[in-house]
C-alpha cells in the first residue's frame, strides 16, 4: 500500500489503545486537539460473497485533530479487527481510543452480594449469610442476623425458614409469607439497588465511539476503512437463447444497504471468492483466571537454553489487473414497425473486472447511490457465446429436459445465483447456476423437454459361473451377472446427452463412447439415435474354496458347468472319486465305532446285575462268558478300526497331495 502513495503519504496499520486518561491523544508531546465529531462520508464499498464489506470513509483534517467516530455496537468488534487508518498528505495518526468498561460480571463480582442471574430468595439469602436484617411476616416483625435458610414439610405445604441470630440466640422465622425483608447496613442496601441498576443498563447496547487522533500541519485528507458484517451480495443471471440456440450470459448484482446511512456516490465493488473469517471480541476487557500456587522448598532451577525461532516472512501480495469485462452492446436503434429480433438487446455492463490473488473484482465502473434501507441492481456481466442449448435425460427423474452446457471461457469468477432462461423473448424456465470458476464448464437443465423422450427397457442374466480355477489346493470360483440397458429415443433436437447411473460394482461391457462421467454416472453425447442407444454391463461375484472342504454335490455342478474345460473336468472328477472313498472309509468307522458303543453299553448293565448276583449261580457264570465272548469281539472291531485308520489317513494325504499338485 505504501508503494502506491507519493513520498507524501504516510499509511498506518495500528494498535488500538484502551482509552485511560494517561493515553489521551499528544499528551507529553505537544498540545492536546479538542475532540470533534465530522461527518465521515462512505466513500467506497466492496461487497464479499462472505457476508463481509470493507467500508472506507474519507474526510479531511487541519493541523492536529480528534475525529469522533460513532460505531453500533454490532460492528466494534470487526471494526477492532480490521480498522486501518490513513493520513494521506503527509501527517501521522497517533492514536486511537475508545470507551471500555468491564464485563458485568467483573464488576458485580467486586461486590458484597451478587444478585445477578435472577436467584431465587433462598438462594440469595443463602449469599448475604452474617448480614443484618429486619423481617416483616404476618406473624411480625423480626430482626437478627442470617444465619442459615433451610425447607421444612408442615403438614402438606412446604414452608421456607430464615434462621436468624442475636444476643438471645437463634429464632426460626417463617417467611413463606414474607412481606417486606431489609438489611439493616444502609451501604449494602444502596450496593443492591446500584447492582440491579447496572444489570439493567447492560441490556441497553449503546452507540461507541472512536476517537482517532491525527497529527500534521495544514489540511489533509484521511481515510478510514475497515470490515463489517452486510447482508450477503446476491447474483442473478439471464441466459438469452438466440435462434441458434447459443446463450448470452447477462449478470446482475443484488445489493443491500439496511444501515442507516446513505451511500451516495460512492464506488462499488463486488468479490466473488470466499475468504477467511471469524468474529472476535476485543472490545471486552477480559481477565485470566491464574491458579493460585503454595510456596514450596523446591531447589532451584539450573541454566535453560531455548532454540532459536525465526518470524516466518509473509509473501507479497500480488494482484493484476485485468481488461473490462466484455461487453457486445451494440447502439442499433430498432424500427419496432417492422419485426422485432428473434431476442432482446443485451445489456451494458457497468462493471470491469480486476483479478487480485485468488478473488475477482468487479468494480462498477461510476459512482452509485444506493440510499439507508434499500436495494439496488446493477449489471456486472455481459458475455457472448458462453456455451450451447441441448437435451439431457436425467434418469433421476426418467425425463429428458432442456438445457444448457454453460461454459465459462472468461477470467472472471461467477458467483452462485439463479439464472432465469430466455427463449428468444419468452420465459423458458429457472436454474441455478453453481460458482465457476474461469475455464470451467456446467450443465444446467431449466424446462422438460416438450418434443423428445427417452424409453428405457432393462433386461437381467441371473447369476452363472463365469470361470473356474484350481491353485495351491484353492477353487476360485468367477461368477458373473449380466445386464443390459437399452434406451429408445424419439423425437428432435441437436444434441442428447443421455446420463448412465454408475452403480458400486458393475462394469461397462457396452455402450457408446464415454464423453464425460462423475463419480457416480456416465454421460454419453448423442448426435443421432435412429437405433436404440445399448449399454451393458457385467457384476463380478468372486469367491475361493478349499477343495478338500468342497462337498461332493457341489463338485458334481461344477462338472455339469458347459464351458469347463476338460482336464478340470477330469481333476474335479477324480477329486470326486479320492473324497468318495474317504467317505466310505468313515462311514465304515462310524459304523465300527457304534458296535463298539453298543457292547460297552451291554456290558455294564450285565456288570450290574452281576453285583447282586451270587458268584457260583449258573446266571452269575453265564454272564461271565458272555463278557469273555465280548471283550474278544471288541479286541476283532479295535483291529478292524486300526485298519480304517490306517486306510483313512492314506486316503486323507491321497486327496491332500493330488488337491495340492493341481494348477489349472
Amino acid at each position: 500500500m505504501l508503494k502506491s502513495m507519493n513520498r507524501y503519504t504516510t499509511s498506518f496499520i495500528f494498535l488500538l489503545i484502551l482509552a485511560f486518561p494517561v493515553f489521551s491523544a499528544g499528551e507529553g508531546t505537544m498540545e492536546i486537539a479538542e475532540s470533534k465529531t465530522m461527518s465521515l462520508p462512505v466513500t467506497k464499498v466492496i461487497l464479499y460473497t462472505a457476508g463481509l464489506a470493507q467500508m472506507v470513509h474519507e474526510t479531511t483534517v487541519t493541523n492536529n485533530e480528534i475525529i469522533s467516530f460513532p460505531v453500533d455496537p454490532k460492528d466494534i468488534n470487526d471494526i477492532l479487527k480490521s480498522l486501518v487508518v490513513e493520513d494521506l498528505d503527509g501527517g501521522t495518526v497517533d492514536v486511537v481510543n475508545f470507551d471500555s468498561n468491564d464485563p458485568l460480571s467483573v464488576i458485580l463480582g467486586d461486590f458484597r452480594v451478587n444478585p445477578s442471574g435472577s436467584p431465587a430468595l433462598t438462594d440469595f439469602l443463602l449469599r448475604t449469610q452474617g448480614e443484618a436484617v429486619t423481617v416483616t411476616t404476618i406473624e411480625g416483625i423480626f430482626r437478627g442476623q442470617i444465619f442459615s435458610v433451610e425447607k421444612l414439610q408442615k403438614e402438606d405445604q412446604l414452608h421456607t425458614i430464615l434462621n436468624l441470630m442475636d444476643k438471645s440466640g437463634i429464632k426460626a422465622v417463617d417467611i413463606t409469607e414474607l412481606k417486606t425483608l431489609q438489611f439493616e447496613d444502609p451501604e449494602l442496601q444502596q450496593e443492591l439497588v446500584s447492582a440491579l441498576s447496572m444489570i439493567a443498563r447492560s441490556r441497553v447496547k449503546s452507540i461507541k465511539t472512536l476517537k482517532i487522533s491525527f497529527k500534521g500541519e495544514g489540511k489533509r485528507r484521511i481515510r478510514l476503512s475497515y470490515i463489517r458484517a452486510v447482508p450477503l451480495w446476491k447474483t442473478s443471471y439471464r441466459l438469452v437463447l438466440n435462434e441458434a440456440g447459443i446463450p448470452r450470459l447477462e449478470g446482475w448484482a443484488l445489493v443491500q444497504n439496511t444501515g442507516s446511512k446513505n451511500w451516495k456516490n460512492i464506488q462499488l465493488g463486488f468479490v466473488a471468492g470466499q475468504p477467511n473469517a471469524f468474529t472476535m471480541d476485543l472490545a471486552t476487557p477480559k481477565y485470566v483466571t491464574r491458579q493460585r500456587v503454595d510456596l514450596t522448598s523446591e531447589a532451584p532451577l539450573g541454566p535453560t537454553s531455548y532454540a532459536k525461532a525465526y518470524a516466518s516472512e509473509p509473501s507479497a501480495a500480488r494482484a493484476r489487473s485485468y481488461s473490462e469485462a466484455p461487453s457486445m452492446a451494440k447502439s442499433d436503434n430498432y424500427d419496432y414497425k417492422n419485426e422485432e429480433p428473434y431476442s432482446p438487446a443485451p445489456i451494458i455492463s457497468q462493471a470491469s473486472g480486476i483479478r487480485t490473488g485468488n478473488f475477482y473484482r468487479y468494480e462498477v465502473k461510476h459512482p452509485v447511490t444506493v440510499e439507508a434501507r434499500s436495494s439496488a441492481m446493477i449489471p456486472i456481466i455481459m458475455q457472448e457465446e458462453v456455451g450451447k442449448s441441448l437435451a439431457i435425460y436425467d434418469p433421476t427423474y426418467d425425463k429428458v429436459f432442456k438445457g444448457i452446457r454453460l461454459v465459462n471461457k472468461t477470467d472472471a469468477h461467477w458467483a452462485t445465483g439463479p439464472v432465469t432462461v430466455i427463449e428468444g423473448r419468452y420465459y423458458g424456465g429457472d436454474a441455478i447456476i453453481p460458482e465457476m470458476i474461469p475455464g470451467s464448464t456446467r450443465i444446467l437443465t431449466y424446462a422438460v423437454h416438450g418434443t423428445l423422450e427417452v424409453q428405457k427397457i432393462r433386461t437381467v442374466q441371473p447369476q452363472r459361473i463365469s470361470s473356474l480355477k484350481i491353485t495351491d489346493g484353492i477353487l476360485y470360483r468367477t461368477d458373473k451377472i449380466l445386464r443390459k440397458t437399452s434406451y429408445q429415443i424419439k423425437g428432435d433436437d441437436n444434441e442428447l446427452i443421455l446420463i448412465h447411473p454408475k452403480e458400486t460394482g458393475w462394469k461397462l461391457t457396452e455402450s457408446p463412447a464415454i464423453s464425460e462421467e462423475t463419480a457416480v454416472e456416465y454421460r454419453f453425447f448423442l448426435h443421432e439415435w435412429e437405433k436404440p442407444v445399448t449399454v451393458a454391463e457385467e457384476y463380478i461375484i468372486s469367491n475361493q474354496f478349499n477343495l478338500s472342504s468342497v462337498r461332493n454335490s457341489d463338485l458334481t455342478v461344477y462338472m455339469d458347468w458347459k464351458e469347463i474345460s476338460p482336464r478340470l473336468k477330469r481333476a474335479l472328477g477324480k477329486i470326486a472319486e479320492l473324497k468318495l472313498d474317504i467317505d466310505n472309509i468313515r462311514t465304515e468307522i462310524n459304523s465300527l465305532a457304534n458296535q463298539i458303543k453298543r457292547i460297552e453299553h451291554n456290558q455294564n448293565r450285565i456288570r450290574e446285575n452281576m453285583k447282586v448276583l451270587d458268584k457260583k449261580s449258573d446266571l452269575f457264570l453265564q454272564y461271565a462268558s458272555q463278557l469273555s465272548n465280548q471283550e474278544t469281539e471288541l479286541r476283532n472291531i479295535n483291529t478292524q478300526m486300526g485298519d480304517r485308520q490306517t486306510r483313512m489317513q492314506s486316503a486323507d494325504k491321497a486327496l491332500k497331495d493330488y488337491i495340492n499338485s493341481l494348477d489349472l
